[in-house]
Protein backbone atom coordinates (compact mmCIF):
# COMPACT_ATOMS: atom_id res chain seq x y z
CA UNK A 1 0.00 0.00 0.00
CA UNK A 2 1.69 3.10 -1.53
CA UNK A 3 0.04 5.21 1.28
CA UNK A 4 1.59 3.70 4.29
CA UNK A 5 4.67 1.71 2.87
CA UNK A 6 7.74 2.40 1.23
CA UNK A 7 7.86 2.48 -2.43
CA UNK A 8 10.31 2.35 -4.97
CA UNK A 9 10.75 6.43 -4.64
CA UNK A 10 12.12 7.13 -1.29
CA UNK A 11 12.44 10.47 0.37
CA UNK A 12 15.26 11.82 1.42
CA UNK A 13 16.02 11.04 5.49
CA UNK A 14 16.79 14.18 7.16
CA UNK A 15 20.97 14.64 8.09
CA UNK A 16 21.73 14.06 11.53
CA UNK A 17 25.30 15.20 12.57
CA UNK A 18 26.68 12.28 13.82
CA UNK A 19 27.84 13.41 17.32
CA UNK A 20 24.15 14.59 17.72
CA UNK A 21 23.16 11.00 16.90
CA UNK A 22 25.81 9.02 19.01
CA UNK A 23 24.51 11.29 21.89
CA UNK A 24 20.71 10.69 21.51
CA UNK A 25 21.34 6.72 21.28
CA UNK A 26 23.94 6.98 24.24
CA UNK A 27 20.77 8.69 25.98
CA UNK A 28 18.20 5.84 24.82
CA UNK A 29 20.04 3.62 26.44
CA UNK A 30 20.01 5.57 29.96
CA UNK A 31 16.31 6.73 29.18
CA UNK A 32 15.34 2.87 28.56
CA UNK A 33 17.22 1.66 31.64
CA UNK A 34 15.18 3.95 34.01
CA UNK A 35 12.15 3.37 32.27
CA UNK A 36 12.48 -0.48 32.54
CA UNK A 37 13.88 0.23 36.37
CA UNK A 38 10.44 2.43 36.71
CA UNK A 39 8.73 -1.12 35.28
CA UNK A 40 10.32 -3.14 37.30
CA UNK A 41 9.67 -1.41 40.41
CA UNK A 42 6.06 -0.54 39.39
CA UNK A 43 4.25 -2.22 36.53
CA UNK A 44 5.08 -5.89 36.91
CA UNK A 45 3.42 -5.30 40.70
CA UNK A 46 0.23 -3.63 39.72
CA UNK A 47 -1.57 -6.98 39.70
CA UNK A 48 -0.45 -8.00 43.29
CA UNK A 49 -0.72 -4.85 44.24
CA UNK A 50 -4.41 -4.53 43.21
CA UNK A 51 -4.86 -8.04 45.12
CA UNK A 52 -3.47 -6.52 48.13
CA UNK A 53 -6.21 -3.84 48.43
CA UNK A 54 -9.10 -6.08 48.09
CA UNK A 55 -9.33 -6.07 44.17
CA UNK A 56 -11.56 -9.07 42.25
CA UNK A 57 -10.51 -11.67 39.83
CA UNK A 58 -12.90 -9.45 37.37
CA UNK A 59 -11.09 -6.49 38.31
CA UNK A 60 -7.64 -8.01 37.65
CA UNK A 61 -9.55 -8.09 33.47
CA UNK A 62 -10.47 -4.66 33.76
CA UNK A 63 -6.97 -3.35 35.32
CA UNK A 64 -5.37 -4.86 32.56
CA UNK A 65 -8.16 -3.86 29.54
CA UNK A 66 -9.08 -0.43 30.38
CA UNK A 67 -5.73 1.41 30.68
CA UNK A 68 -4.53 -0.80 27.12
CA UNK A 69 -8.36 1.20 25.58
CA UNK A 70 -6.96 4.32 26.93
CA UNK A 71 -3.51 3.80 25.08
CA UNK A 72 -5.57 2.78 21.73
CA UNK A 73 -7.42 6.16 22.17
CA UNK A 74 -4.09 8.62 23.26
CA UNK A 75 -3.08 7.53 19.70
CA UNK A 76 -5.17 10.20 17.76
CA UNK A 77 -4.41 12.52 20.09
CA UNK A 78 -0.65 12.17 19.71
CA UNK A 79 -0.86 12.40 16.21
CA UNK A 80 -3.01 15.67 16.37
CA UNK A 81 0.36 17.33 18.30
CA UNK A 82 3.05 15.71 16.43
CA UNK A 83 1.03 17.43 13.46
CA UNK A 84 0.23 21.09 15.03
CA UNK A 85 3.58 20.60 16.85
CA UNK A 86 5.64 19.49 14.69
CA UNK A 87 8.28 19.17 17.47
CA UNK A 88 8.17 15.32 18.53
CA UNK A 89 10.55 15.43 21.66
CA UNK A 90 8.42 18.30 23.38
CA UNK A 91 5.76 16.06 23.18
CA UNK A 92 7.88 13.28 24.35
CA UNK A 93 9.21 15.22 27.46
CA UNK A 94 6.01 16.73 28.63
CA UNK A 95 4.13 13.24 28.36
CA UNK A 96 6.29 11.38 29.72
CA UNK A 97 6.32 14.20 32.79
CA UNK A 98 2.31 13.31 33.10
CA UNK A 99 3.34 10.10 33.06
CA UNK A 100 5.28 10.16 36.45
CA UNK A 101 2.99 12.39 37.95
CA UNK A 102 0.42 9.53 38.33
CA UNK A 103 3.12 6.96 39.79
CA UNK A 104 3.60 10.12 42.54
CA UNK A 105 -0.22 10.43 42.61
CA UNK A 106 -0.50 6.44 43.74
CA UNK A 107 2.25 6.90 46.21
CA UNK A 108 0.16 9.50 47.83
CA UNK A 109 -3.10 7.80 47.74
CA UNK A 110 -1.27 5.07 49.61
CA UNK A 111 0.10 7.41 52.11
CA UNK A 112 -3.44 8.92 53.10
CA UNK A 113 -4.84 5.26 52.80
CA UNK A 114 -7.48 6.12 50.52
CA UNK A 115 -6.26 3.89 47.54
CA UNK A 116 -8.86 1.78 46.89
CA UNK A 117 -9.51 -0.81 43.44
CA UNK A 118 -11.20 1.52 41.41
CA UNK A 119 -8.97 5.10 42.44
CA UNK A 120 -6.14 2.56 41.61
CA UNK A 121 -7.75 1.59 38.50
CA UNK A 122 -8.22 5.41 37.38
CA UNK A 123 -4.86 6.02 38.32
CA UNK A 124 -3.25 3.27 36.23
CA UNK A 125 -5.31 4.07 33.10
CA UNK A 126 -4.33 7.79 33.38
CA UNK A 127 -0.34 6.69 33.97
CA UNK A 128 -0.77 4.52 30.33
CA UNK A 129 -3.24 7.06 28.94
CA UNK A 130 -0.31 9.49 29.60
CA UNK A 131 2.37 7.44 27.90
CA UNK A 132 0.31 6.21 24.85
CA UNK A 133 0.73 10.24 24.12
CA UNK A 134 4.13 9.24 24.45
CA UNK A 135 4.58 6.58 21.89
CA UNK A 136 4.00 7.65 18.25
CA UNK A 137 6.47 10.72 18.77
CA UNK A 138 9.10 8.60 20.34
CA UNK A 139 8.71 5.92 17.40
CA UNK A 140 8.89 7.94 15.11
CA UNK A 141 12.25 10.09 16.34
CA UNK A 142 13.75 6.87 17.16
CA UNK A 143 13.15 5.59 13.67
CA UNK A 144 15.09 8.87 12.64
CA UNK A 145 18.18 8.60 14.97
CA UNK A 146 18.62 4.79 13.93
CA UNK A 147 20.14 3.68 11.12
CA UNK A 148 18.14 0.63 9.17
CA UNK A 149 21.33 -1.68 8.67
CA UNK A 150 21.88 -1.42 12.49
CA UNK A 151 18.40 -1.35 14.00
CA UNK A 152 17.83 -4.48 15.25
CA UNK A 153 21.38 -5.08 17.04
CA UNK A 154 21.09 -1.26 18.29
CA UNK A 155 17.45 -2.49 19.52
CA UNK A 156 18.77 -6.09 20.38
CA UNK A 157 21.11 -4.48 22.82
CA UNK A 158 19.37 -1.69 24.38
CA UNK A 159 16.17 -3.76 25.02
CA UNK A 160 18.08 -6.42 26.23
CA UNK A 161 20.15 -4.49 29.13
CA UNK A 162 16.43 -3.01 29.51
CA UNK A 163 15.40 -6.14 30.31
CA UNK A 164 18.51 -6.75 32.89
CA UNK A 165 17.55 -3.33 34.57
CA UNK A 166 14.01 -4.35 34.70
CA UNK A 167 15.33 -7.68 36.33
CA UNK A 168 17.03 -6.11 38.87
CA UNK A 169 14.71 -4.16 39.74
CA UNK A 170 11.98 -6.41 39.86
CA UNK A 171 14.21 -8.62 42.09
CA UNK A 172 14.70 -5.88 44.45
CA UNK A 173 10.95 -4.95 44.63
CA UNK A 174 9.95 -8.26 45.64
CA UNK A 175 12.48 -8.44 48.00
CA UNK A 176 11.44 -5.00 49.32
CA UNK A 177 7.72 -6.49 49.23
CA UNK A 178 8.33 -9.82 50.74
CA UNK A 179 10.32 -8.10 53.96
CA UNK A 180 7.49 -6.00 54.80
CA UNK A 181 5.05 -9.30 54.11
CA UNK A 182 6.75 -11.10 56.64
CA UNK A 183 5.58 -8.51 59.31
CA UNK A 184 2.32 -8.31 58.17
CA UNK A 185 2.72 -4.80 56.49
CA UNK A 186 2.89 -5.52 52.95
CA UNK A 187 1.33 -2.13 51.99
CA UNK A 188 4.43 -0.70 52.85
CA UNK A 189 6.66 -2.49 50.56
CA UNK A 190 4.42 -1.55 47.92
CA UNK A 191 4.32 2.19 48.66
CA UNK A 192 8.05 1.79 49.10
CA UNK A 193 8.58 0.12 45.47
CA UNK A 194 5.82 2.60 43.96
CA UNK A 195 8.29 5.78 45.15
CA UNK A 196 10.94 4.46 43.63
CA UNK A 197 8.97 3.91 40.39
CA UNK A 198 8.16 7.43 40.29
CA UNK A 199 12.13 8.38 40.87
CA UNK A 200 13.37 5.80 37.87
CA UNK A 201 11.01 7.74 35.81
CA UNK A 202 11.87 11.57 37.06
CA UNK A 203 15.46 9.99 35.81
CA UNK A 204 13.90 8.79 32.60
CA UNK A 205 12.94 12.16 31.71
CA UNK A 206 16.05 14.12 32.14
CA UNK A 207 17.50 11.52 29.91
CA UNK A 208 15.07 12.16 26.95
CA UNK A 209 15.63 15.56 27.41
CA UNK A 210 19.44 14.95 25.70
CA UNK A 211 17.84 13.04 22.86
CA UNK A 212 18.45 15.41 19.62
CA UNK A 213 15.20 16.96 18.09
CA UNK A 214 15.07 15.47 14.17
CA UNK A 215 13.48 17.68 12.24
CA UNK A 216 10.29 16.56 11.13
CA UNK A 217 8.48 17.15 8.03
CA UNK A 218 5.14 15.53 6.67
CA UNK A 219 5.16 16.48 3.63
CA UNK A 220 1.16 16.50 2.46
CA UNK A 221 1.45 13.36 -0.02
CA UNK A 222 2.33 11.09 3.10
CA UNK A 223 -1.34 11.76 5.13
CA UNK A 224 -3.62 9.48 5.07
CA UNK A 225 -6.42 9.06 7.48
CA UNK A 226 -7.49 6.03 9.59
CA UNK A 227 -10.49 5.28 7.31
CA UNK A 228 -8.00 5.62 4.45
CA UNK A 229 -5.93 3.02 6.12
CA UNK A 230 -8.90 0.65 6.60
CA UNK A 231 -9.94 0.68 3.33
CA UNK A 232 -6.88 -0.21 2.11
CA UNK A 233 -5.76 -2.42 4.11
CA UNK A 234 -6.84 -5.75 1.70
CA UNK A 235 -4.04 -5.01 -0.48
CA UNK A 236 -1.72 -3.30 2.09
CA UNK A 237 1.56 -5.58 3.79
CA UNK A 238 2.02 -3.41 7.27
CA UNK A 239 -2.27 -3.68 7.26
CA UNK A 240 -2.09 -7.66 7.62
CA UNK A 241 0.85 -6.87 10.05
CA UNK A 242 -1.23 -4.80 12.24
CA UNK A 243 -4.01 -7.48 11.74
CA UNK A 244 -1.89 -10.36 12.81
CA UNK A 245 -0.17 -8.85 15.83
CA UNK A 246 -3.89 -7.14 16.50
CA UNK A 247 -5.13 -10.50 17.11
CA UNK A 248 -2.69 -12.82 18.79
CA UNK A 249 -2.85 -9.75 21.22
CA UNK A 250 -6.28 -10.11 21.66
CA UNK A 251 -6.09 -13.97 22.26
CA UNK A 252 -3.17 -13.68 24.52
CA UNK A 253 -4.57 -11.17 26.78
CA UNK A 254 -7.48 -13.81 27.21
CA UNK A 255 -5.28 -15.68 29.56
CA UNK A 256 -2.34 -13.54 30.12
CA UNK A 257 -3.95 -11.17 33.05
CA UNK A 258 -4.50 -14.42 34.88
CA UNK A 259 -1.06 -15.99 35.13
CA UNK A 260 -0.62 -13.41 38.08
CA UNK A 261 -4.20 -14.85 39.81
CA UNK A 262 -2.93 -18.11 39.19
CA UNK A 263 0.05 -18.08 41.00
CA UNK A 264 -1.14 -16.17 43.84
CA UNK A 265 -4.38 -18.16 44.68
CA UNK A 266 -4.08 -21.65 42.80
CA UNK A 267 -0.42 -22.33 43.47
CA UNK A 268 -0.17 -20.81 46.69
CA UNK A 269 3.64 -18.56 45.93
CA UNK A 270 5.14 -16.06 48.04
CA UNK A 271 6.13 -12.47 46.69
CA UNK A 272 9.37 -13.78 46.51
CA UNK A 273 8.26 -16.94 44.49
CA UNK A 274 6.49 -14.90 42.49
CA UNK A 275 9.02 -12.35 41.84
CA UNK A 276 11.93 -15.46 41.04
CA UNK A 277 9.25 -16.78 38.44
CA UNK A 278 8.46 -13.28 36.47
CA UNK A 279 12.23 -12.62 36.91
CA UNK A 280 13.28 -16.07 34.96
CA UNK A 281 11.27 -14.91 32.27
CA UNK A 282 12.67 -10.88 32.31
CA UNK A 283 16.71 -11.96 32.26
CA UNK A 284 15.94 -14.80 30.19
CA UNK A 285 14.20 -11.84 27.36
CA UNK A 286 17.57 -9.50 28.14
CA UNK A 287 19.81 -12.45 27.38
CA UNK A 288 17.58 -13.68 23.91
CA UNK A 289 17.28 -10.37 22.37
CA UNK A 290 20.56 -9.62 21.68
CA UNK A 291 20.99 -12.87 19.52
CA UNK A 292 17.53 -12.00 17.86
CA UNK A 293 18.83 -8.84 17.15
CA UNK A 294 21.30 -10.26 14.34
CA UNK A 295 18.63 -12.67 12.91
CA UNK A 296 16.43 -9.62 12.35
CA UNK A 297 19.57 -7.95 10.76
CA UNK A 298 20.64 -10.38 8.89
CA UNK A 299 17.60 -12.50 7.28
CA UNK A 300 14.86 -9.88 8.56
CA UNK A 301 12.31 -10.15 11.02
CA UNK A 302 9.37 -11.49 9.71
CA UNK A 303 11.22 -15.16 9.92
CA UNK A 304 11.65 -14.23 13.52
CA UNK A 305 8.35 -13.27 13.81
CA UNK A 306 7.33 -16.37 11.87
CA UNK A 307 9.35 -18.76 14.52
CA UNK A 308 8.30 -17.10 17.81
CA UNK A 309 4.12 -17.38 16.71
CA UNK A 310 4.63 -20.96 16.02
CA UNK A 311 5.86 -21.57 19.60
CA UNK A 312 3.50 -19.15 21.50
CA UNK A 313 0.36 -20.57 21.14
CA UNK A 314 2.35 -23.79 23.08
CA UNK A 315 2.97 -21.55 26.14
CA UNK A 316 0.12 -21.80 28.03
CA UNK A 317 -1.43 -24.89 27.60
CA UNK A 318 1.79 -26.16 29.37
CA UNK A 319 1.03 -24.56 32.55
CA UNK A 320 -1.65 -27.55 32.68
CA UNK A 321 0.80 -30.29 33.09
CA UNK A 322 2.01 -29.84 36.06
CA UNK A 323 1.99 -27.36 39.32
CA UNK A 324 5.73 -28.25 40.55
CA UNK A 325 7.71 -24.65 41.08
CA UNK A 326 10.67 -25.36 39.25
CA UNK A 327 8.47 -26.47 36.50
CA UNK A 328 6.74 -23.34 36.15
CA UNK A 329 10.50 -21.79 36.24
CA UNK A 330 11.19 -23.60 33.01
CA UNK A 331 8.22 -22.10 31.25
CA UNK A 332 9.33 -18.92 32.53
CA UNK A 333 12.67 -18.95 31.13
CA UNK A 334 11.31 -20.93 27.76
CA UNK A 335 8.35 -18.38 27.32
CA UNK A 336 10.84 -15.66 27.75
CA UNK A 337 12.97 -16.78 25.11
CA UNK A 338 10.27 -16.91 23.00
CA UNK A 339 8.26 -13.54 23.76
CA UNK A 340 11.41 -11.80 23.17
CA UNK A 341 12.16 -12.33 19.70
CA UNK A 342 8.76 -11.36 19.13
CA UNK A 343 9.16 -7.94 21.19
CA UNK A 344 11.91 -7.44 18.92
CA UNK A 345 10.66 -8.39 15.67
CA UNK A 346 7.39 -6.72 16.00
CA UNK A 347 8.96 -3.53 16.85
CA UNK A 348 11.63 -3.55 14.07
CA UNK A 349 8.85 -4.56 11.53
CA UNK A 350 7.69 -0.85 12.11
CA UNK A 351 10.70 0.60 11.52
CA UNK A 352 11.44 -1.44 8.48
CA UNK A 353 7.91 -1.07 7.00
CA UNK A 354 7.39 2.34 6.37
CA UNK A 355 9.02 5.56 5.49
CA UNK A 356 9.80 8.70 7.95
CA UNK A 357 7.40 10.78 6.98
CA UNK A 358 4.56 8.32 7.99
CA UNK A 359 5.83 6.18 10.45
CA UNK A 360 4.36 8.71 13.43
CA UNK A 361 0.43 7.89 12.12
CA UNK A 362 1.33 4.58 11.32
CA UNK A 363 2.87 3.31 14.27
CA UNK A 364 -0.01 5.11 16.14
CA UNK A 365 -2.72 3.46 14.04
CA UNK A 366 -0.85 0.15 15.14
CA UNK A 367 -0.87 0.96 18.59
CA UNK A 368 -4.74 1.86 18.31
CA UNK A 369 -5.11 -1.23 16.98
CA UNK A 370 -3.23 -3.17 18.90
CA UNK A 371 -4.31 -2.03 22.58
CA UNK A 372 -7.66 -2.03 21.22
CA UNK A 373 -7.33 -5.97 20.92
CA UNK A 374 -5.00 -5.86 24.44
CA UNK A 375 -8.02 -4.72 25.73
CA UNK A 376 -10.84 -6.87 24.16
CA UNK A 377 -9.15 -9.83 25.44
CA UNK A 378 -9.10 -8.99 28.72
CA UNK A 379 -12.22 -7.98 29.10
CA UNK A 380 -12.99 -11.59 27.84
CA UNK A 381 -10.87 -13.05 30.01
CA UNK A 382 -12.78 -10.92 32.85
CA UNK A 383 -16.46 -11.65 31.89
CA UNK A 384 -15.54 -15.46 31.38
CA UNK A 385 -13.15 -15.89 34.78
CA UNK A 386 -16.13 -16.58 37.38
CA UNK A 387 -18.21 -18.87 34.48
CA UNK A 388 -15.77 -21.63 33.88
CA UNK A 389 -15.69 -25.08 35.18
CA UNK A 390 -13.81 -27.32 36.96
CA UNK A 391 -13.12 -29.95 34.62
CA UNK A 392 -12.91 -30.72 31.19
CA UNK A 393 -15.70 -33.06 29.93
CA UNK A 394 -15.73 -34.75 26.63
CA UNK A 395 -17.92 -37.43 27.47
CA UNK A 396 -15.02 -40.08 26.73
CA UNK A 397 -12.77 -37.82 28.57
CA UNK A 398 -13.05 -35.77 31.99
CA UNK A 399 -9.78 -34.17 33.43
CA UNK A 400 -10.16 -32.31 36.34
CA UNK A 401 -8.67 -28.61 36.85
CA UNK A 402 -7.04 -27.22 40.27
CA UNK A 403 -8.85 -23.74 38.91
CA UNK A 404 -11.02 -22.42 36.09
CA UNK A 405 -8.19 -20.04 35.16
CA UNK A 406 -6.67 -23.85 33.82
CA UNK A 407 -9.74 -23.25 31.11
CA UNK A 408 -8.75 -19.78 30.14
CA UNK A 409 -5.24 -21.20 29.77
CA UNK A 410 -6.70 -23.86 27.28
CA UNK A 411 -9.05 -21.33 25.24
CA UNK A 412 -6.24 -18.56 24.72
CA UNK A 413 -3.65 -21.52 23.63
CA UNK A 414 -6.33 -22.65 20.70
CA UNK A 415 -6.83 -19.29 19.50
CA UNK A 416 -3.47 -18.04 19.08
CA UNK A 417 -2.94 -21.01 17.12
CA UNK A 418 -5.86 -20.43 14.72
CA UNK A 419 -4.88 -16.60 14.49
CA UNK A 420 -1.12 -18.05 13.70
CA UNK A 421 -2.43 -20.36 10.80
CA UNK A 422 -4.36 -18.00 8.90
CA UNK A 423 -2.99 -14.82 9.53
CA UNK A 424 0.68 -15.08 9.93
CA UNK A 425 0.97 -16.38 6.08
CA UNK A 426 -0.40 -12.45 4.85
CA UNK A 427 2.69 -11.00 6.46
CA UNK A 428 5.68 -10.30 3.77
CA UNK A 429 9.20 -9.57 4.31
CA UNK A 430 9.67 -5.46 4.02
CA UNK A 431 13.20 -5.53 2.94
CA UNK A 432 15.29 -7.93 0.50
CA UNK A 433 17.54 -10.27 3.69
CA UNK A 434 19.06 -13.41 2.94
CA UNK A 435 17.27 -16.73 3.43
CA UNK A 436 18.05 -18.42 6.58
CA UNK A 437 16.94 -22.17 7.44
CA UNK A 438 16.48 -23.73 10.73
CA UNK A 439 20.66 -24.79 11.26
CA UNK A 440 21.69 -21.43 10.58
CA UNK A 441 18.90 -19.62 12.77
CA UNK A 442 19.94 -22.15 15.75
CA UNK A 443 23.83 -21.09 15.17
CA UNK A 444 23.24 -17.60 15.25
CA UNK A 445 20.87 -17.76 18.25
CA UNK A 446 23.61 -20.10 20.22
CA UNK A 447 26.82 -18.76 18.76
CA UNK A 448 27.94 -21.96 18.59
CA UNK A 449 30.93 -22.20 16.45
CA UNK A 450 32.20 -25.67 15.17
CA UNK A 451 35.66 -26.66 15.67
CA UNK A 452 36.35 -23.32 17.11
CA UNK A 453 35.12 -22.15 20.53
CA UNK A 454 31.53 -21.28 22.20
CA UNK A 455 30.95 -18.04 23.12
CA UNK A 456 28.48 -17.04 25.74
CA UNK A 457 27.80 -13.60 26.59
CA UNK A 458 25.05 -13.27 28.44
CA UNK A 459 25.12 -10.68 30.87
CA UNK A 460 27.59 -7.66 29.31
CA UNK A 461 25.65 -6.61 26.34
CA UNK A 462 28.85 -5.25 24.35
CA UNK A 463 31.70 -6.23 22.12
CA UNK A 464 31.15 -6.67 18.29
CA UNK A 465 28.80 -9.46 17.32
CA UNK A 466 31.33 -12.05 15.39
CA UNK A 467 29.47 -14.25 13.54
CA UNK A 468 30.50 -17.93 11.86
CA UNK A 469 32.16 -17.70 8.37
CA UNK A 470 29.21 -18.48 6.35
CA UNK A 471 27.68 -15.32 7.78
CA UNK A 472 30.23 -12.93 7.31
CA UNK A 473 29.49 -11.38 3.63
CA UNK A 474 28.04 -8.10 3.66
CA UNK A 475 24.42 -6.92 2.71
CA UNK A 476 25.96 -4.04 0.85
CA UNK A 477 24.47 -0.67 1.68
CA UNK A 478 21.47 -1.07 -0.87
CA UNK A 479 18.13 0.85 -0.75
CA UNK A 480 15.25 -1.08 0.72
CA UNK A 481 12.85 -0.13 -2.53
CA UNK A 482 9.84 -2.39 -2.41
CA UNK A 483 6.43 -1.79 -3.46
CA UNK A 484 3.86 -3.08 -1.67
Amino acid sequence: MADTEKTEIEIESPVIPDDKRKLSLRASVWDGSLYSAMVGFGEIYYIPLLLAIGGTDFQVGVLTGVPQLCIAFAQFIALILINKLMHRKRIIVNGSIAHASMLGLMFIAMQIHVLSPLLFIILVSAYFFSVGIVIPAWNSLMGDLTREDERGKYFGRRNGLCQLIAFLAFFAAGLTIQHFANIKHPLTGFAIIIAAAFLSRIGSVIWLAYHYEVPYRQPRESYFSFWQFIERSPHSNFAHFVYFVTLMSLTTQISAPYFTVYMFKTLNMSYIQYTIAIGAQIVTQFIAMRRWGVICDLHGNRIVLRATALIIPIIPVLWLFSQNFYYILAIQVFSGFIWGGWALSTGNFIFDAVTPEKRARCAAYFNFFNCFGIFIGAMIGALLINHLPYAINTGAIKVELQSPIEFLFLISGILRAVVVFFFMPTVREVRPVRECDTRKMILLLTDIRPFTALRIEPFTGHGKMELPRIFTKQNGNKKNNHPD
